[in-house]
């Protein structure tokens, strides 16, 4: 697997800081969409996700925030059974919404890791979206969506479990899963703010430069209005959608015909409504990432590290679609 933080010196920087760094490797969700539906259905998939990683007895903070407010406005955990029932009066126009937690962790930058998770609504557009047709093509309001949580002894099922969950009660259109160390502020990596080192290297820079970049990117709708959408990178397991699938890619073509027509491309997963999860090895990974970037389907291609964790990395057969379905 790659550790996108692994292209840092964690060690040497965390000598620098004067503390007992060990690595602290979290995975991540990074979620995307071109229809945004409501907040009780973003905090459905915020609890849902925390409980199906035994998470939410850890859950510390929580807050809201509607159209205009200048900060967020906290409540407690507890009070996310109300927000999925519209009960929650003050925070039925909300657009954004956060639920993290805490655990000690030895050799972290504060002694513990942060984990749990943001879904954020953007402004509402009348830009003319990316294809399938079928799909309404203006006004349309998109929403970004993250959801952290500790390395377990199989990251690429958990990690598909929850990209699965975000098909089902957001509808999310595009995703990718990550590991980070917590050094590297693996929040941050989905938004938008560069990791910050004792030391400003050149491969700082490049790393800052992408995590803003690909924020801008998001934030001015170019994931939805373009030829066709980018990914930001080609990771170990991807959630893609009809609007990836539906254009003809120049040099390419149709991108679940060419993911089908070489065994080494990864496997495909139809998850049901216009979208797969397409996750590869380490080699498929290695070997598949040129062949994006040269036919522009990438916005990012920095370098990456690749390493044998001693976890699970082949991704089980799933549950049929549909027998778990996500507690209201």
């Amino acid at each position: 697997m790659f550790v996108t933080s692994d292209v840092f010196d964690l060690r040497q920087d965390g000598q620098k800081r004067r503390f007992d760094w060990r690595e602290n490797l979290l995975c991540g969700i990074g979620l995307h969409g071109a229809a945004w539906r409501n907040i009780r259905d973003g905090a459905t998939f915020l609890v849902e996700a925390a409980r199906r990683r035994g998470l939410m007895d850890e859950m510390r903070w929580a807050s809201y925030s509607r159209p205009g407010d200048s900060r967020s406005r906290p409540i407690k955990p507890g009070s996310f059974p109300k927000l999925q029932q519209g009960g929650l009066a003050g925070a039925r126009e909300a657009d954004s919404l956060l639920l993290r937690g805490e655990r000690s962790a030895p050799g972290t930058r504060l002694g513990d890791v942060i984990f749990g998770g943001v879904v954020h609504a953007g402004e509402l557009s009348a830009g003319t979206i990316t294809r399938p047709h079928a799909i309404p093509q203006q006004p349309f309001r998109s929403f970004d969506a993250d959801f952290l949580f500790p390395l377990t002894d199989r990251p690429i099922d958990d990690t598909c479990e929850l990209l699965r969950l975000a098909v089902q009660v957001l509808g999310a259109e595009y995703g990718y899963g990550f590991l980070r160390d917590d050094l590297c502020f693996p929040a941050a990596y989905c938004q938008g703010v560069g990791w910050i080192s004792s030391e400003f290297t050149e491969t700082n820079r490049r790393e800052s430069e992408e995590i803003g970049g690909w924020r801008q990117f998001v934030t001015e709708e170019q994931l939805w209005t373009g030829p066709w959408p980018l990914l930001r990178d080609l990771f170990q397991v991807n959630l893609i959608s009809e609007r990836h699938t539906s254009v003809r890619i120049e040099g390419l073509g149709y991108l679940l015909d060419w993911i089908a027509a070489d065994p080494g491309r990864g496997r495909l997963e139809d998850v049901g409504e216009g979208r797969w999860l397409w996750v590869l090895t380490d080699k498929e990974l290695f070997d598949t990432r040129p062949l994006l970037y040269e036919a522009g389907l990438l916005f990012s291609y920095q370098k990456r590290v690749y390493r044998d964790l001693g976890l699970e990395t082949e991704a089980r057969p799933p549950k049929r679609l549909g027998s778990e379905r996500p507690r209201r």
